[in-house]
């Protein structure tokens, strides 16, 4: 048993060594400056304090993706809580052509929301990104799915003590599907940090860019300042996967076993 963990903990730490090359090449290449200079932080110098264009995008984008992320998790904890514990007309027709605008991709659906954000006047704006982004159909179709296990009873306890929907879904709802909706919270986030055709489309001056699309046009000869911005872009998403690791997979449990 004990080779066999053994071989077992060899094969996992590989297979990481693989997956973690990108991340180790970057880290070694922002801070070696060359043969003739070595180990340096100038790198981080130039990014951080020379240059402060770059933070200026880094807290732009993430304040944008956790609105995105926030909206979006508020309104699919409403919805879902509707579709899965009321009856209304229609609820399951509605349900079905958000599953099917769920799987559509992303690039079918650039035109249409071009045309929205067009009439609405929110082209070149932030908000032609975030408007779509909170009202995906994504977090509904998945919540709605975890909260059919909710027993109903909580649901008719909490109406006896008279608390009101919100008060429903805050307190009841919410926190017995906790590893569900920090699973969205987190994907959403990831997806939009990651955002390309989307701001591309909907923005035209370049200096509205978000980060995800910033990084691909650092023309910086260094490559130590490319990998300290690479590496700065990680760390959003690296915090919320370490820091919600269990709740991720207990959250992407309950959905295949859901």
């Amino acid at each position: 048993m004990a080779k066999k963990r053994q071989k077992r903990v060899l094969f996992l730490g590989i297979i990481s060594l693989v997956f973690l090359y990108p991340v180790i090449y970057m880290l070694i290449c922002s801070v070696w400056e060359g043969k003739n200079a070595g180990v340096s932080m100038m790198g981080y110098y130039r990014v951080l304090l020379e240059s402060p264009g770059y933070l200026v995008k880094f807290w732009r984008s993430l304040g944008m993706c956790l609105l995105i992320a926030g909206g979006q998790t508020i309104l699919a904890c409403m919805a879902g809580t509707a579709f899965a514990k009321y009856r209304f007309i229609g609820k399951k027709f509605w349900l079905a052509m958000m599953a099917l605008f769920m799987i559509l991709p992303v690039q079918v659906t650039l035109l249409p929301n071009y045309i929205l954000m067009e009439k609405l006047g929110f082209l070149n704006s932030w908000k032609s990104l975030i408007i779509p982004g909170i009202f995906s159909p994504f977090g509904t179709v998945w919540l709605t799915f975890i909260f059919q296990s909710i027993p109903d009873e909580w649901l008719e306890a909490a109406r006896l003590d008279r608390a009101n929907q919100l008060q429903i879904v805050r307190y009841i709802v919410v926190p017995a599907a906790k590893p569900a909706v920090v699973t969205l919270f987190v994907l959403t986030f990831v997806e939009s940090w990651n955002m390309v055709e989307q701001p591309i489309i909907f923005l035209e001056g370049e200096l509205d860019y978000p980060l995800s699309v910033f990084l691909a046009g650092v023309m910086e000869n260094s490559m130590t300042v490319q990998s300290v911005c690479g590496l700065l872009c990680l760390l959003p998403v690296t915090f919320f996967f370490l820091y919600y690791h269990k709740e991720l997979t207990d959250g992407l449990r309950d959905v295949l076993w859901s």
